[in-house]
């Protein structure tokens, strides 16, 4: 990577953050400007635009949380295990997420919800593919005989992603890791009950 490439990428990961905390509305250029120590002329030598510069942003954000899902995967072997492993990392990094300003889907989704139809719809490819990933772990669970072949795949994907945001929401304003605890608790009981039975 060269000089540019390193600069451009230093710009995303510091926007990212500042996104995060303030949102799209409440971050102006000049305060990119001075939290990253950059003039607005250097950051617009990358990024044509702020909506450009969030788009980035808000992708290098989701890259780091889809990092950290599947390094804790890797280990696992069977579906079930993959599927606590999923649910287990948003307690795991929850420190970081909340030093980063929450949950990136969660606070740009009602930032950008009216106001940014681009970074809307950045939100929306996320959650969708998230929802599959967890439909196509189901699924694959139910090819190999660990999970009940009744299991609703969509329903239990939508539950786990709602428990996830609730979680991270109630934990980060209420200021207690224990909310984020008990709904990953909630999932593993999800998970349990849809397992196969090894008498």
């Amino acid at each position: 990577m060269g000089k540019a490439e390193d600069t451009r990428q230093s710009i995303i990961e510091g926007a990212a953050v500042i996104f995060n905390k303030n949102g799209y509305q409440r971050t102006s250029m000049s305060m990119l400007s001075h939290s990253l120590g950059l003039t607005k002329g250097a950051i617009y030598g990358h990024f044509t635009d702020k909506d450009a510069l969030a788009v980035e942003a808000f992708r290098h954000s989701i890259s780091q949380v889809s990092r950290r899902v599947s390094e804790s995967l890797t280990p696992h072997g069977s579906v079930l295990d993959k599927l606590h492993a999923f649910a287990r990392t948003f307690v795991y990094f929850f420190e970081d997420t909340v030093r980063e300003g929450g949950c990136p889907i969660l606070n740009t989704a009602v930032d950008a919800d009216d106001a940014h139809p681009l970074l809307h719809g950045e939100v929306r490819r996320v959650l969708t593919a998230w929802e599959g990933r967890l439909i196509a772990m189901v699924n694959a669970g139910k090819e190999s005989g660990e999970i009940r072949p009744d299991t609703d795949s969509e329903l239990f994907a939508t539950t786990f992603i709602a428990l996830v945001e609730g979680g991270i929401l109630l934990a980060k304003t209420i200021g207690d890791r224990k909310y984020m605890e008990r709904s990953v608790e909630g999932i593993d009981l999800l998970i349990k009950q849809m397992a196969v039975r090894r008498d």
